[in-house]
C-alpha cells in the first residue's frame, strides 16, 4: 500500500502479475474481489496488471520482484524474473520443492548477478488482515508485527 500511495520515495509498484485471479480463478472464490481491487489500483495508481512475467516491458529503472506463489512454481518464476531484468528478488520461503531445485536457483541467480532474499510475506495471512481491519477502526493506530523465530543459523537447525 505504501508504494501504491507514493509513500516510498525510492520505489513504486508498477506491475502486479496474478495468473490465477486474472485468469481461470477470476470467477471463483476471491476472484471477483481481487478483480474489483485490481481495477481500482489500475485506475487510481496506474499500476499495470497481467498474467505473465514474460509480458513485462524492458525495465527503465532497477526492478525488484516479490515471488509469492505456489512453491512448485517458484523455480520457473525466479527464472522468468531474472529474464525480465529484475536486479533483486524477494523469494517467499521455502522457495522451492527440493533442496536441489533451490540450489539450482541460487546458482542461476549468482550467474546473473541477482540478489535473492528469502523470507515470508505475512501480509496475506488471515490474522494480519484481521488486525489491519481492526486498526483501521482506531484513529491514529499503528500496527507492527515482530517475528521471533527461534532458529539458529546452523545446517542442523535449518534442516
Amino acid at each position: 500500500v505504501q508504494m501504491l500511495e507514493g509513500r516510498c520515495p525510492s520505489a513504486s509498484l508498477d506491475y502486479i502479475i496474478e495468473p490465477w485471479f486474472l485468469g481461470p480463478g477470476a470467477e471463483g472464490p476471491g476472484g471477483p474481489e481481487f478483480n474489483a481491487w485490481a481495477s481500482e489500483v489500475a485506475a487510481e495508481h496506474g499500476t499495470s496488471l497481467g498474467t505473465s512475467v514474460a509480458d513485462l516491458p524492458e525495465p527503465k529503472q532497477p526492478r525488484v520482484a516479490l515471488i509469492s506463489g505456489r512453491t512448485a512454481d517458484n523455480p520457473r518464476l525466479l527464472n522468468e524474473c531474472i529474464e525480465a531484468g529484475c536486479k533483486c528478488i524477494y523469494l517467499e520461503k521455502p522457495g522451492a520443492p527440493t533442496v536441489a531445485e533451490l540450489q539450482g536457483m541460487k546458482e542461476k541467480a549468482e550467474e546473473a548477478g541477482i540478489e535473492v532474499l528469502m523470507g515470508y510475506n505475512k501480509n496475506v495471512c488471515k490474522y494480519v488482515r484481521k488486525t489491519r481491519e481492526f486498526a483501521e477502526t482506531v484513529p491514529g493506530s499503528h500496527v507492527t508485527f515482530v517475528s521471533n523465530n527461534a532458529y539458529e543459523n546452523t545446517p542442523e537447525s535449518l534442516g
